[in-house]
């Protein structure tokens, strides 16, 4: 049994740096009303991890595809410590699609200074860009916030920004509890497509 990730009122990363453009395709995120697709990636120290790991508690997963979009998945976690319940589990990716030649261990240790030395285990690297293909994430300023439920069920997406009408979304599908045989209405936002981008560096 996948042992649960600790919710922290910390940030956790997992940062998606794109050097090279994902494909056109990939832009709604992960499929709302079913479950996350599966995925395994190393955090920081080279250990591996699953999104099975994501099961147990109401999760709010963050994830963003730009290098210089740090502050805007900030963002979402700094406001989930006021609309997110203090169960959830709090979640990043941080999906690297570097050129061949630059390893895992450089991409990792260039990552380690941005991220405190106690959540180097919490923050899952990935230099192929497999994690951002897999969750159908395309490039862009933007974050990706997906609530999941206790099953790994998604239930929202919301592809902005924590501010945008649209967040509210997310935080109600984290709140609403799940009751035997009502399950929660999993919803779908993509911000990005009502709000011009708003691109600005780290």
């Amino acid at each position: 049994m996948p042992q649960h990730r600790q919710a922290t009122h910390w940030w956790k990363v997992l940062l998606v740096t794109s050097t090279l453009a994902l494909p056109a395709w990939a832009a709604d995120g992960p499929e709302v009303g079913k479950p996350l697709p599966s995925f395994t990636a190393q955090d920081l120290l080279g250990h591996e991890h699953s999104s099975q790991e994501f099961t147990g508690k109401r999760t709010l997963l963050v994830a963003i595809t730009d290098k210089n979009s740090g502050d805007e998945m900030r963002a979402w976690f700094d406001a989930a410590d006021t609309h997110a319940p203090a169960s959830a589990q709090r979640e990043s990716i941080i999906s690297l699609h570097l050129p061949f030649f630059v390893s895992a261990a450089t991409a990792r240790n260039h990552a380690k200074p941005q991220v405190p030395q106690q959540y180097w285990d919490d923050t899952l690297l990935d230099r192929n860009g497999d994690m951002a293909e897999t969750l159908d994430f395309s490039s862009g300023k933007d974050p990706y916030a997906i609530a999941l439920d206790e099953h790994g069920r998604v239930l929202a997406v919301v592809h902005g920004k924590a501010d945008s009408p649209e967040a509210g979304r997310i935080w109600s599908s984290l709140n609403n509890p799940k009751e035997p045989g009502n399950p929660t209405q999993p919803t779908r936002d993509t911000s990005s497509q009502a709000v011009p981008h708003v691109r600005s560096g780290k």
